[in-house]
C-alpha cells in the first residue's frame, strides 16, 4: 500500500473514492487506504417545524448544542404569574393564571428539551402527568383555552400515538432570551399564525 502511495505522486496515479486509478487511461491499480467521502450515513438537520415523530425531534436535538442555552428556570412562568396577579390587582381585568394552570405549566416546564416545544408519546405524557391516557386531552384544554398551549396529534400530520405540545414561549421557553423575543411576537402575531425562528430556519404551524 505505501509504494502505492508512493506511485500517486511519481507518476499518473490518482486516487478516486478509495480507488489508485491511472488518470489517462483508467486503469485500476490498487485500493486506497483512505477512507471514503462517501462512506457512513449523512445526517441532515431537519427543520423543527417539520418534525412530525419523537425520532424526528431527537434527530434535530442532535444538531444543536444545549450546553450553551441559559440555565432552564421557572423565572418566566414565575414572573408571569405575578404579572397577571398584579393586572388583576391594579385594573380588576382578570387575566390570573390561576393554580392548575400553573401546576401543570410548571409540569411541563420540566419535560421542555429545547425551546417551546415537547414530543412524546401520548401514553408517556400522560404517564408523566398523572393521569389517563384517555383523559389527556381534557387535562391539557384548561391550557389549551386560555392561549397558552397548542396541541398537535395525528390529525394535524404528527405520527400516530404521539403528541406535539408548543407552550406559549411568554411561559415556558428553553433558550436565549432574543430566541424567546422572536416567539413571542411571533405566538401574538394575527396573520401569520406561526411560532418561528428564521436564525435556526424552523417554524411551528400554529
Amino acid at each position: 500500500m505505501q509504494n502505492l502511495q508512493s506511485l500517486i505522486t511519481a507518476t499518473s496515479l490518482i486516487s478516486v473514492d478509495g480507488l489508485i486509478t491511472d488518470k489517462h487511461t483508467g486503469e485500476i491499480h490498487g485500493y486506497d487506504s483512505n477512507t471514503s467521502v462517501f462512506a457512513g450515513t449523512i445526517k441532515n438537520q431537519c427543520e423543527l417545524g417539520k418534525c412530525r415523530s419523537v425520532d424526528d425531534f431527537h434527530n434535530y436535538l442532535t444538531f444543536a448544542d444545549r450546553r450553551k442555552l441559559p440555565p432552564h428556570e421557572l423565572h418566566s412562568l414565575q414572573d408571569e404569574v405575578n404579572y397577571a396577579h398584579g393586572q388583576w390587582r391594579k385594573l380588576r381585568m382578570d387575566y390570573r393564571i390561576t393554580l392548575p394552570q400553573q401546576r401543570l405549566l410548571e409540569k411541563l416546564h420540566s419535560l421542555v428539551l429545547y425551546r417551546n416545544v415537547i414530543f412524546m408519546t401520548q401514553a408517556d405524557l400522560a404517564g408523566e402527568l398523572g393521569t389517563a391516557e384517555s383523559n389527556l386531552m381534557k387535562k391539557l384544554r384548561v391550557l389549551m383555552d386560555a392561549n397558552m398551549l397548542k396541541v398537535r396529534t395525528s390529525r394535524d400530520g404528527i405520527r400516530t400515538g404521539e403528541i406535539v405540545l408548543i407552550i406559549n414561549p411568554r411561559l415556558v421557553f428553553r433558550g436565549s432570551d432574543n430566541a424567546q423575543a422572536r416567539y413571542i411576537r411571533e405566538w401574538y402575531r394575527p396573520a401569520s399564525g406561526l411560532n418561528c425562528d428564521a436564525s435556526d430556519n424552523i417554524a411551528i404551524a400554529a
